[in-house]
């Protein structure tokens, strides 16, 4: 069951023409909330609140974008459940979507099997594995936990054998974001693999010599004054040049 929120849910409005007088009035339309409000309502993270509402068919990821967004899926709108809230310049720098009343009844019917669902796909041994062993990770020391991209490398790493949709019904994100995260590491590799492997600038090898003083040594030690040589250094060509 949800848990009671601390956070006043925003009271959203609507503007509607009044045919007797032929004037807009405004009228409440009920609680609306976010999706992560959604989630605290229910006691869950950002990230298994989307997953649980793409087992839904609620959200859909975007594609094609540099940080892929969950959106709110056509159905969804269409009937009355959730509504897209645009980007403003000025007071608002990201769009985001809201849940109608009627929505948040729709997924509360539904919530309890698709929770279900999710943990039945997780339920392999390596994956239960693999879930037992990140959480003590992120609670070893009181460890800030690691973010998406974070957990997706440290089970990359730790657990070679799992797909990237193993790993995206781990952590509760979608198998396209793993896969993203998979590539953007493997061409870090590659870009320092490339970097260790190119050629050094041109060098020369240089020796100096420390000649001594001959008027700080005694006139019986002048003529067979010992001479130091300092171990060869490599500099570059252009430094010698300059």
């Amino acid at each position: 069951m949800p848990q009671h929120r601390q956070n006043r849910p925003v009271q959203y409005t609507e503007e509607a023409l009044d045919r007797s007088t032929g004037e807009l009035v405004t009228r409440p339309i009920g609680d609306w909330i976010t999706v992560t409000e959604l989630g605290e309502l229910y006691g869950v993270s950002r990230i298994k609140v989307r997953a649980v509402l793409r087992q839904l068919d609620f959200l859909y990821v975007t594609g094609g974008q540099a940080h892929q967004r969950h959106r709110l899926t056509p159905w969804v709108v269409q009937a009355g459940y959730g509504k897209f809230i645009p980007a403003k310049k000025a007071s608002r720098r990201y769009p985001f979507d809201v849940i109608s009343p009627a929505g948040q009844q729709w997924i509360g019917e539904r919530w309890a099997g698709a929770v279900a669902a999710l943990a039945d796909r997780a339920s392999k041994p390596l994956l239960s594995e693999a879930r037992g062993a990140l959480d003590r990770f992120q609670q070893r020391l009181g460890r800030t936990p690691l973010n998406a991209q974070g957990q997706v490398l440290w089970l990359r790493h730790h657990f070679r054998d799992l797909t990237d949709t193993d790993i995206a019904n781990v952590i509760g994100v979608t198998q396209q974001l793993v896969s993203r995260y998979t590539s953007l590491q493997r061409a870090q590799f590659e870009a320092r693999r490339h970097a260790l492997r190119a050629p050094l600038q041109d060098t020369v090898r240089v020796q100096l010599r420390e000649e001594h003083d001959e008027g700080r040594w005694p006139p019986a030690e002048q003529g067979r004054l010992p001479t130091s040589t300092t171990p060869a250094e490599t500099y570059p060509a252009a430094q010698l040049a300059a």
